[in-house]
C-alpha cells in the first residue's frame, strides 16, 4: 500500500470553486493528486523534495507543488495520529 492511500482528499474553497468552473483545471488537479500519491513531487525545488522524501519516513508533513493552467497550487498531505497520513489539502499559496 502506498502511504497516501488511505489519506481523505480536501479542496480549500477556492480550488473547489475553481474546479466547478474550469474542465481543464479539474483535470489537472486529478492529474496532479495522482502524481502525489505517487510521490511524484511536480514543480517542487530539488531541496524540498529531499525534505519531502525524508518526511515520508517520519509520517511528517509532505508538500509539493504543481504548476496548472491556473497558476500554482500546493498539495499538503499531514498525519493526524502519527502512524499513517490521513488527510491530503489541495489548496493555492496564497491560502496557506
Amino acid at each position: 500500500m502506498r502511504p497516501f492511500d488511505k489519506a481523505r482528499i480536501y479542496f480549500s474553497m477556492s480550488i473547489a470553486q475553481m474546479t466547478a468552473s474550469s474542465l481543464e483545471f479539474s483535470k489537472e488537479i486529478t492529474t496532479s493528486i495522482s502524481r502525489f500519491k505517487r510521490m511524484d513531487w511536480g514543480d517542487t525545488s530539488p531541496e524540498d523534495v529531499l525534505v519531502n522524501d525524508d518526511a515520508l519516513k517520519h509520517i511528517d508533513r509532505v508538500l509539493a507543488v504543481y504548476n496548472t493552467s491556473m497558476g500554482k497550487i500546493w498539495i499538503i498531505a499531514e498525519s493526524e495520529n502519527g502512524n499513517e497520513y490521513t488527510v491530503i489539502t489541495i489548496l493555492l499559496p496564497t491560502e496557506y
